[in-house]
């Protein structure tokens, strides 16, 4: 059987052959409903997006600036759950079975779930799993990563401007999938990242690993996408920016089918943004 991990690496592959930046979009599981959420997540795999990352609502997502944080707190009062969220994937990977997709999210959601039937229960859906507060080396991501393991998933290690070069060498030994560079300190959809400084990490993280390197973390519109069209990553992140999109649109009609298509067009034109 084929190692699930392989369809990343597939997407990757291919997107170096043909010169181009992997597209990895984001929404919040779950809102604005569960049925839009789905609507939207079926959308965007149809938009073209590689890999499209799931995040599963937690009530202090301190990673998440306030746009993302608004749409958690919309989610969990409207009932919506880690398990609820692994059926919405389950139904964007019966829809495409091309696509990347990942699950975001804190690790109190998943020790409360339980590691290993988180692990059991989103094989041969899930791609990979990148959890935002999980420290490395310590007991906590040694049971998620094999847990993972052994269901074929990526845990996806983030580094940041502030991880010393030494620790990047410890970080990349054990990373899969892609490494996830994260452009600036702080929130998520606060403040645009500069070019220049998120090149020289991604060059100090390439000096140690051929595994792709993605950007996320203050690239907030079509003109951050422009200018990270040009950057040193393999990839981009929009997370914020299509969650914004989607609370304007919902704001303007409830109609699921009528804010999934403003969606999947929205990403169309972020993608050819980025890769003209």
């Amino acid at each position: 059987m084929t190692s699930l991990t392989n369809r990343i690496k597939k997407i990757f592959d291919k997107l170096k052959a043909e010169n181009k930046k992997a597209f990895i979009s984001f929404s919040v599981g779950g809102y604005p409903d569960e049925e839009t959420s789905l609507e939207i997540a079926k959308a965007i795999a149809d938009s073209g997006s590689d890999i499209h990352e799931i995040s599963f609502p937690h009530a202090e997502a301190q990673a998440d600036g306030p746009i993302i944080q608004l749409a958690n707190i919309e989610s969990i009062k409207k009932g919506i759950n880690l398990k609820k969220i692994i059926n919405i994937a389950k139904e964007v990977r019966n829809h495409n079975t091309e696509i990347g997709l990942c699950m975001m999210g804190y690790l109190n959601n998943l020790f409360i779930y339980g590691i290993e039937k988180f692990a059991k229960d989103i094989s041969g859906t899930i791609d990979a799993v990148i959890c935002v507060d999980l420290p490395s080396d310590v007991v906590e991501e040694k049971q998620l990563n094999d847990a993972l393991k052994k269901e074929n998933i990526a845990l996806i290690k983030l580094i940041t401007p502030t991880t010393s070069e030494e620790r990047i060498k410890d970080i990349v030994r054990s990373a899969a999938g892609f490494i996830y560079s994260v452009n600036v300190e702080g929130q998520t959809g606060v403040k645009s990242a500069d070019v220049d400084k998120v090149n020289s990490q991604i060059e100090k993280i390439k000096k140690y690993t051929k595994i792709p390197v993605v950007s996320g973390f203050g690239i907030k519109n079509e003109e951050d996408v422009k200018v990270f069209s040009n950057s040193k990553a393999d990839g981009i992140v929009l997370g914020s920016a299509i969650v914004e999109k989607i609370q304007k649109k919902h704001n303007q009609t409830s109609d699921k089918h009528i804010v999934a298509n403003f969606i999947k067009d929205y990403c169309k034109k972020l993608i050819k943004n980025l890769n003209k």
